[in-house]
């Protein structure tokens, strides 16, 4: 059974204006909707990247050229997943880290490949030619890095984000409120 949870476009915009208006944060927002803070922030990036657009669920199918387009920029711009994923508006984030392991395992050929009706799993397994373990690391590494470098300042700005939002509520609790009389 597929646990996954289909969220509706009404149910994303509604979520991501209250955001966006200072109603709600992403924690709050997704725990409304039954959803995890991580899927609400990236309904929330895909919005102010691509608008109402972005929220609405990709078809999912990808040509092998756009594939190996979004590698290599993500590679040479060294974004993380989540940038990578959003400025290409494609809907989910491990779609490019799946593309990523297959270029950085097999090449940018695997990538062209024509998808065959049997898939590869039911193939007989043919050994892996493996690329030095220094330049296969290092790639991983350095796009491990860029994606650390994007979630460190993602959390100080949501930290931050959190403070003054906090501030604003203290504010409005100590103004003298008037009285009946």
């Amino acid at each position: 059974m597929d646990k996954r949870v289909k969220y509706s476009l009404k149910q994303k915009l509604s979520a991501v204006r209250s955001i966006i208006s200072g109603k709600e944060n992403t924690v709050s927002a997704a725990r409304k909707l039954g959803s995890t803070d991580t899927s609400v922030y990236r309904w929330l990036n895909h919005y102010r990247q691509r608008g109402i657009s972005g929220l609405k669920t990709p078809s999912g199918r990808y040509s092998g050229e756009f594939k190996l387009e979004v590698i290599r920029f993500m590679l040479k711009k060294r974004l993380s997943l989540m940038q990578t994923a959003i400025l290409f508006g494609i809907a989910q984030d491990h779609t490019v880290g799946i593309w990523l392991r297959k270029y950085e395992d097999k090449g940018a050929a695997v990538l062209l490949k024509k998808q065959s009706a049997v898939k590869e799993s039911t193939m007989a397994k043919k050994p892996k030619k493996h690329r030095p373990v220094a330049e296969r690391d290092a790639a991983k590494l350095a796009a491990l890095e860029a994606e650390l470098a994007y979630l460190r300042a993602e959390n100080a700005f949501l930290k931050k984000l959190d403070a003054l939002i906090q501030e604003e509520k203290a504010a409005q609790n100590k103004r003298p409120r008037p009285s009946g009389n």
